[in-house]
Parts: structure tokens; C-alpha cells; sequence
């Protein structure tokens, strides 16, 4: 009998510690180890949501035992692009661009009238009426300072083949600061030269000139049909020089250039001019609207 309850005691004492042990076990389990089939058990992954933390004002991301969160990568991502933005806007004088190189929104008022060269012969010499309605239009729309004005170097009788019209662009472009360049050209290589492919060869020339100074963009506006039977070579030149030219600034991507048939302005409109070729109060008003709108829809100078 006494070996008996003996036997019993010692059965006892072993199932009490195999107790114990499944016990410990299964505390284990129970406090964040993974399970055989590889899931991380419910608690732990409450734990792991509860230690991410989104970034804050300073910037600084809290990060659990995986690292740092999607949050703070996204935030730092967005402010990344912002300041990207931010400066392309500022290099490029009014464009805004994005994170993929393209151009955006349009910024006003990051033009000064220094970086705006207006170059070209007597039809915007002879009373500088066109550039003064362009300025007019740029102050009215907040995209140059009422005290600003472009730089103006248009000069009567000038043409672009024996190098007066390029020199007008050297010469604003000395301060190193030219983004922007309106212009006309041709009119006189045709009236005095007969010679509109001197011309358009002066002005590829002109156009590498500006790309390598690092224009970035020009408004090439070209002459209305000259009123008068004694202009008509004058306007069979015109005729043959406006498709060649226009193939030339059509096919720019640097700088890029804007082109501006006046035909479709003028037509019409005899008190735009006097003469016959120059413009009148009016003509110069009409003109300098024109090329607004062209600036306007293609950011230039804004």
C-alpha cells in the first residue's frame, strides 16, 4: 500500500510540471512570437500599427521595428517636389514646372523689363508705339513693374542680312540676362535688298546666337501686306520670305519661337497705316495687342 501511494505522488509531481511548462508556453506565444505557419500573431500587429507615426512639423518620422513609415516618405517626397518647383519657377522666369520636367502654371510678375529684348527695323522704330502697348498690357496684367520698361533696341532702316538687326541683340544681351526677345526682320533685306534669303540665313545665324546665350523663348512677329501698288515687289518678296521664315521659327526648340502672321490683323484695317507699310497710333496698338496675346498664351514674359 505504501509503495503504492508513493507511485501515485511521483505521477502527480510530473504532470504538475507538465503543467507549468505548457503554461510558460503558451505565454510565450501569447506575447509576440511568430507562429509555425509564419503570421505574425494579432497583438504584435497591433503593436507594430500603434508604433507608426506620421511625420509632423519638423519633418521627423517615428518608426517601428520595420522602419520608416509610407507616410514619411510621401511627405518628404512632396516637399522634395515643392522645392523643385519652386526654384525651376524662379530659374525660368515665370514657369512653373513639375516633377516631371513639363511646363505647368504660368506665374506672373517674375519677369523684369531687362530680361525682354525688343529688337527689329522701322516698323517698330519709327514711334516705338508697339513695344509701348506690349509694356501697357504687361503692366495692366501684374507681369511687368509699373516703373519697368524692355530693353527697345529697334533702330529705322536696319536689316538682319549685313548684321545691324543681330547687333541690336548682342547689345541688349551684354548684361547677360535676356530670357525673352520680340522681334520683327526681313522687311527691309526685301524693300532695299530684294534679298529675303539673306535674311532668313542671317537669322538661323541669330537664332544659334541666342540659343547658346540660353534664350529661352522669342516672338517673331511678321509684317501685314504693304498697301500700294508701288510696294508690290515689296510684297512678292514678303510673300516668298513668310512661309520660309516661319518654317525656321516653327521648327526652334531653343530657344522656342512663338511666330505672328500680322495679315490677319491688319486686313482691313487701312488706318492702321499711312505710308502703306509703317503703323499708325492705332496700328501700333493693334500690333502690340496682338503680340500680348501670343506672350499671354505661350507664357512669355510673364
Amino acid at each position: 500500500m505504501r509503495s503504492t501511494r508513493s507511485y501515485v505522488a511521483t505521477k502527480l509531481s510530473v504532470l504538475g510540471l507538465l503543467s507549468i511548462g505548457i503554461w510558460a508556453c503558451g505565454e510565450a506565444n501569447d506575447g509576440g512570437t511568430s507562429s509555425a505557419g509564419g503570421g505574425a500573431p494579432d497583438e504584435t500587429t497591433s503593436s507594430s500599427a500603434e508604433t507608426t507615426a506620421t511625420v509632423g512639423t519638423g519633418g521627423a518620422a517615428t518608426t517601428g521595428a520595420g522602419g520608416a513609415t509610407a507616410g514619411s516618405t510621401s511627405s518628404s517626397s512632396s516637399s522634395s517636389s515643392a522645392s523643385t518647383a519652386e526654384a525651376s519657377s524662379s530659374a525660368s522666369g515665370g514657369e512653373t514646372v513639375g516633377t516631371g520636367g513639363e511646363p505647368g502654371e504660368c506665374v506672373k510678375g517674375q519677369t523684369k523689363g531687362n530680361q525682354v529684348a525688343v529688337i527689329g527695323e522701322s516698323f517698330i522704330a519709327a514711334t516705338h508705339g508697339i513695344t509701348q502697348q506690349i509694356e501697357k498690357q504687361a503692366k495692366a496684367n501684374g507681369s511687368l513693374p509699373q516703373n519697368d520698361r524692355y530693353i527697345d533696341n529697334s533702330v529705322s532702316g536696319t536689316t538682319l542680312a549685313n548684321d545691324q538687326i543681330p547687333s541690336q541683340y548682342r547689345k541688349a544681351a551684354e548684361n547677360g540676362m535676356i530670357k525673352y526677345v520680340l522681334m520683327d526682320g526681313g522687311g527691309n533685306d526685301c524693300l532695299l535688298r530684294g534679298d529675303g534669303d539673306a535674311a532668313l540665313a542671317a537669322a538661323q545665324s541669330l537664332f544659334e546666337t541666342m540659343e547658346k546665350d540660353n534664350v529661352e523663348k522669342v516672338v517673331y512677329f511678321f509684317y501685314p501686306d504693304p498697301i500700294g501698288n508701288n510696294f508690290s515687289s515689296l510684297k512678292s518678296c514678303l510673300d516668298t520670305l513668310r512661309p520660309k521664315m516661319k518654317a525656321l521659327c516653327d521648327g526652334l526648340t531653343s530657344p522656342k519661337c512663338y511666330w505672328l502672321d500680322l495679315r490677319p490683323t491688319w486686313n482691313g484695317h487701312n488706318e492702321y497705316t499711312q505710308d502703306g507699310i509703317h503703323p499708325t497710333s492705332a496700328g501700333s496698338i493693334a500690333t502690340g495687342d496682338a503680340v500680348w496675346e501670343v506672350m499671354k498664351e505661350n507664357c512669355v514674359a510673364q
